[in-house]
């Protein structure tokens, strides 16, 4: 599951240097004052381990740093523009769309760090700066550099912190809905579901958990059947499992099982299914919720099924994802395995590469030298 967007980035632009001299009642050849242009604000990244996704950036695409301010008189400086910093979600990948092709910048990968993107242009001199025994009266004066601009595209990998997994209609997307209001399909048939969905869940103290509605598995899922085993592989990127039964799906007056039977060999044929596939999906911590507890069949059953799952040594909840009820306990448990189990898988990346412009590029004095110096030229001559 990946969540990408591209956008644009101007940092901002150094101000121009001041042509200006020094008058004053008394002091009429005052010489050279004109001050320096300040230097263009930078954009940086941040990653934000409370972002969960990239959708904060769905609705802006360019993003600017503040221009430098322009020299004065007197000697004065123009203001610096102001950095501007870009929170992104921990684990982005940064990549500089340059010349058709996407380079790794930056992985994002440590809480609180920064990563420079886009330098500030650099102040101009103002023509105090000009000034020599040779040329008392200079007009020249540096404009300030351009800001450097940029395509840049962010990836998250999203690794979601809860997968909803169960049978086909079992009610997952409804439960997506309610605890994220995601606003994802749902419908009264089978694999109505047919890629996840992902949806924020806020917690009061600002953090964010992400949680992926998986599509309904079926017995030999994990050979390839009905959807097939391509969705197992996102359940590898969970942290918990949340596993919904319907104790009515596949139910048979004449089957021979009563409804918590049911709901007891309905669990068991999606476990069969995570420990054929492997890679740990077993291992993974889980919790076992009954849904539909709104239907008076599932209700009145619910005692007679927590007890089938306690002699299994199995603790379930009963909820509701149309009602609501059971919901603030459900999300008070994810909180508390979700404490337990703070770690995330490790996706590795190619290493970042530094790419090296005009503008950023190391001793570019030594190379280049100054041959930006402009005259200022007044008016009406």
């Amino acid at each position: 599951m990946i969540d990408l967007v591209k956008i644009k980035l101007r940092a901002g632009n150094g101000g121009d240097g001041k042509v200006s001299f020094f008058r004053e009642k008394g002091t009429p050849k005052g010489g050279p004052d004109g001050g320096d242009g300040g230097d263009g604000g930078s954009v940086f990244f941040v990653a934000n381990r409370n972002m969960a996704t990239l959708r904060d950036f769905r609705a802006k695409e360019m993003y600017a740093g503040e221009d430098g301010g322009f020299g004065g008189k007197l000697k004065m400086y123009g203001a610096d523009g102001k950095d501007y910093r870009i929170s992104v979600p921990l684990g982005t990948l940064v990549y500089e769309l340059k010349e058709g092709r996407e380079v790794l910048v930056a992985d994002m990968d440590t809480d609180g760090k920064e990563f420079l993107i886009a330098r500030g242009g650099i102040g101009g001199r103002g023509n105090f700066r000009f000034r020599s025994s040779t040329n008392q009266t200079p007009v020249q004066y540096t404009p300030g550099t351009l800001g450097e601009q940029k395509e840049i595209k962010l990836e998250v990998k999203l690794v979601a912190d809860v997968g909803l997994i169960g049978l086909p209609n079992a009610g997952k997307s409804t439960l997506l809905n309610k605890l994220t209001h995601a606003n994802v399909k749902v419908a009264n048939y089978p694999f109505t579901t047919l890629s996840p969905n992902l949806g924020v869940m806020e917690l009061e103290n600002g953090e964010n958990i992400i949680i992926s509605d998986i599509p309904g598995l079926i017995e030999g899922a994990s050979e390839g059947k009905g959807l097939g085993d391509e969705f197992l592989r996102h359940v590898e990127r969970t942290r918990v499992l949340v596993h919904l039964i319907d104790p009515l799906e596949g139910y048979s007056d004449g089957g021979g099982l009563n409804l918590a039977e049911n709901a007891l060999t309905n669990y068991r044929k999606i476990r069969k299914e995570l420990e054929v596939y492997g890679k740990g999906l077993i291992e993974k911590p889980e919790l076992v919720i009954i849904n539909k507890i709104d239907i008076t069949e599932v209700k009145d059953i619910l005692k007679s099924v927590t007890d089938y799952f306690k002699k299994e040594k199995i603790d379930v909840i009963g909820i509701s994802g149309v009602s609501g009820e059971g919901t603030e306990q459900l999300m008070g448990k994810i909180k508390k395995i979700l404490e337990d189990n703070p770690k995330r898988p490790v996706f590795n990346a190619e290493k970042p590469v530094k790419l090296f412009t005009i503008e950023n590029l190391p001793n570019k004095r030594m190379v280049f030298g100054h041959n930006n110096v402009k005259t200022f030229t007044p008016r009406g001559i």
